[in-house]
């Protein structure tokens, strides 16, 4: 099974860009506000913060990138149990990776990567969604730029402001109102050195203040903006909020990309339903 970084979902065109690099070794000078006006003529305004933290934060910006979060023997070890052509995998699918390898169980499990997830949100977060990428010259892909609007669930209720339920694989995917997203973090922890030529991930800083947005309005916000390449050694950490727009581009490279996409979530659940 393949997959893209769109989470299972089919990703819409959009536009594409030039991204300046921010990386954990790098310090920009960014805007402090940045503004875009979206499709009903709203303005949006885009605040950025710098910080000494590759120019960004993620309660300001959305988007923060920390260096070294992984040691080489974690690395690997996860690469070496880890791939896409494992029988598990073409078996079952890149989802619930915990509950499959050891060494994932070991990374959820792990005091250093759980401790960003609850100083971000400031509660004790329950990881709620584990998957895994790996672009290669074989397996490459293009993702338009987005949000990360839906969570899964393991059945559908009824619940107010939740919409757009699907089903897949015995998986239901909803989108949730904006509260419940804003309860959520999402540590993309890198197995490999990832550049630009690399399909390294690109991103809008501060585009996750404004909402959940329309197919129009992300155009017209990816327009007016700067997106920034989030370049990243093995062992980094992108750090990102899920409404934060993001994009990638097919690598370049003839080497892989590897990404462990751990989603945390602070949200308190009804007790009749559960994440999947």
């Amino acid at each position: 099974m393949l997959a893209n970084d769109c989470n299972g979902r089919s990703c819409p065109t959009s536009l594409t860009v030039s991204c300046p690099t921010l990386s954990a070794r790098s310090n920009q000078n960014t805007p402090t506000a940045q503004d875009t006006v979206g499709a009903a003529g709203r303005r949006l305004a885009l605040p950025m913060k710098t910080t000494a933290n590759g120019g960004h934060e993620f309660e300001a910006d959305g988007i923060e990138i920390r260096s070294a979060v992984l040691a080489s023997e974690a690395i690997g070890a996860i690469k070496a149990e880890v791939s896409l052509d494992h029988e598990i995998l073409r078996r079952t699918g890149i989802r619930n990776l915990e509950k499959k390898f050891r060494t994932i169980a070991g990374l959820v499990a792990d005091a250093t990567v759980s401790s960003i997830a609850a100083a971000l949100l400031g509660e004790r977060p329950r990881m709620v969604r584990a998957l895994f990428f790996d672009k290669t010259p074989e397996r490459n892909w293009f993702v338009a730029w987005h949000q990360d609007r839906t969570v899964t669930l393991d059945r559908r209720i009824e619940l107010a402001g939740w919409s757009r339920w699907t089903c897949k694989d015995g998986v239901h995917h909803v989108q949730p109102p904006r509260a419940v997203l804003d309860q959520m973090v999402t540590i993309r922890l890198h197995l490999d050195d990832t550049d630009e030529l690399g399909g390294c991930l690109c991103v809008i800083p501060g585009s996750h203040r404004l909402g959940i947005l329309t197919q129009d309005e992300i155009d017209q916000a990816v327009a007016r903006s700067t997106p920034l390449a989030c370049a990243v050694a093995a062992g980094d950490a992108v750090i990102m909020h899920p409404l934060i727009l993001h994009s990638s581009r097919k690598s370049q490279r003839s080497i892989h990309r590897r990404v462990v996409h751990l989603e945390f979530s602070s949200y308190q659940l009804p007790s009749d339903v559960s994440w999947a």
